[in-house]
């Protein structure tokens, strides 16, 4: 058996009971659980698309969500073996829209970052409310690490004459950029929360939320009620998800920051630094939150087993003279993923051959949305131990 190091099993399942019907001579079948057919073609060499399920309307909806993933994946297979100019053209094309959306997306989100930091700054200042203070020094963070976002994306798009510095290029500046902030805020929580235990112990209680105060607030929710729209339609592009994160996490600061100094204002002092309390434990909550998920990317955990398995998959069906694949790894290094992949030829297969197998295949690997980097090595043997020994210390 090849041994198989943080490697992945194609596992495309049927659910039990339900017969797969094929479909052939261009008919149709609508039975409950038909699935579509071809025989296997030029990029679908194990026949993958006869796992398709066309029609999901008489499954449970936990049967229905395991279908819509699984075709999903199929589909992904399929088209990235599909080497056609037409194919390549509609995938470049469909990679300018996308990249233009996110970019709108990011530039966009900066902008209303700026706006909502305005109004904050005026609307806290004005209103002496702790818990509008709070929502404020979040807006802050948010546009310094929003600024960050835009930088990286900048960096990587545009990389200059001083690429050399750079290598493997500084995508990973967003994960630090974030890691940073995220200590930068969860400092600042803390001093949030002693003002506003401060504020609880104290006899003076001048906070006042005008009419003018709840209008600025009011624009600013607006603002970023639209752009939440925009980018969670844009969701599996990371830079467009950390906004659309970001824009929610706002959303619900600021109505509830607002909320509890209006409360503060005409009920109760005392609701006010309560609310510049939790508004503080949230932000310190989310950013930690935030800090460590970015750090397990920067340290180097494993891609999603769907990748994993794609990336099997492809190196199964590239080319015939593969007679394993012997390990298939696929690790983060920040928001992308770097790739190796170990496979076996014929011993007596000329290098010149093996070569263009291996280079072809890490070429059509580096086109996989979200991976950075791949290495493919090629052995005539897969009976040894692994070339790569982790370092202990």
């Amino acid at each position: 058996m090849p041994r198989s190091v943080n490697s992945a099993r194609i596992d495309i399942l049927p659910e039990p009971g339900i017969r797969h019907n094929t479909v052939s001579n261009g008919s149709s079948n609508s039975s409950p659980g038909s699935v579509m057919s071809t025989a296997g073609s030029a990029h679908d060499p194990l026949n993958l698309n006869s796992k398709i399920v066309s029609d999901l309307s008489p499954f449970s909806r936990k049967m229905r969500s395991f279908y819509k993933s699984q075709n999903e994946f199929i589909q992904a297979c399929l088209d990235s073996m599909n080497h056609s100019e037409a194919a390549e053209a509609a995938r470049q094309a469909q990679h300018a829209r996308e990249d233009l959306k996110v970019r709108i997306a990011s530039y966009g989100s900066l902008a209303a970052n700026v706006v909502l930091f305005g109004l904050q700054l005026y609307t806290a200042i004005s209103s002496k409310s702790l818990s509008l203070f709070a929502t404020m020094a979040d807006s802050l963070m948010d546009l310094l690490s929003g600024a960050a976002l835009v930088y990286a994306g900048w960096v990587t798009r545009y990389r200059g004459d001083k690429s050399y510095k750079y290598p493997a290029g500084r995508r990973r500046t967003l994960g630090v950029g974030v890691v940073v902030f995220s200590t930068l805020m969860v400092g600042l929580s803390i001093e949030l929360i002693i003002e506003s235990v401060r504020g609880l112990t104290s006899k003076t209680h001048n906070q006042k939320v005008t009419a003018a105060n709840i209008a600025c607030i009011s624009v600013a929710l607006g603002v970023k009620l639209v752009m939440l729209g925009y980018c969670w339609m844009l969701k599996k592009h990371p830079e467009a998800r950390v906004f659309a994160t970001d824009h929610l996490n706002d959303l619900i600061l600021n109505a509830f920051g607002l909320t509890m100094a209006l409360l503060g204002t005409h009920v109760k002092w005392f609701i006010d630094p309560i609310g510049g309390l939790i508004v503080a434990l949230f932000i310190m909550r989310s950013w930690a939150s935030m800090a460590i998920s970015q750090a397990r990317l920067l340290i180097g955990a494993s891609a999603s087993t769907q990748l994993l398995n794609q990336l099997t998959y492809m190196a199964m069906v590239h080319d015939p003279r593969i007679q394993f694949v012997d390990t298939v790894r696929a690790y983060h290094v920040g928001e992308d993923v770097y790739v190796e992949i170990d496979i076996v030829m014929d011993e007596n297969t000329p290098l010149y051959e093996s070569h263009d197998v291996g280079e072809s295949l890490q070429i059509l690997v580096e086109k996989q949305p979200g991976v950075q980097r791949a290495h493919v090595h090629i052995d005539f043997d897969f009976q040894h131990p692994p070339e790569h020994h982790p370092k202990s210390q």
